[in-house]
């Protein structure tokens, strides 16, 4: 299974209740989430991609859509440590 199919699973079926998104569909610009899902979204890509997600992480261009979740995913698996 694809990581964007990893991540829209979550976030339909654990934070949507079976609601279903587009890889592109902007998930707190349009309040489909909210901060307590923001919380429970970030512990669940630490969780599974044994990433760390810090404050300056948060933003929009990096967790308002599976894809920008994706590219931001590949990004910190790309950078130097």
């Amino acid at each position: 299974m694809s990581d964007a199919a990893i991540i829209t699973e979550y976030i339909c079926d654990e934070l949507l209740n079976g609601e279903r998104v587009e890889a592109d569909t902007s998930l707190f610009r349009t309040k489909l989430l909210d901060s307590l899902s923001l919380t429970s979204l970030i512990l669940f890509l630490e969780q599974r991609f044994a990433v760390r997600i810090g404050p300056m992480d948060i933003s929009y261009e990096n967790l308002d859509s599976v894809s920008l979740i994706v590219a931001f995913l590949e990004r910190k698996r790309n950078a130097t440590p």
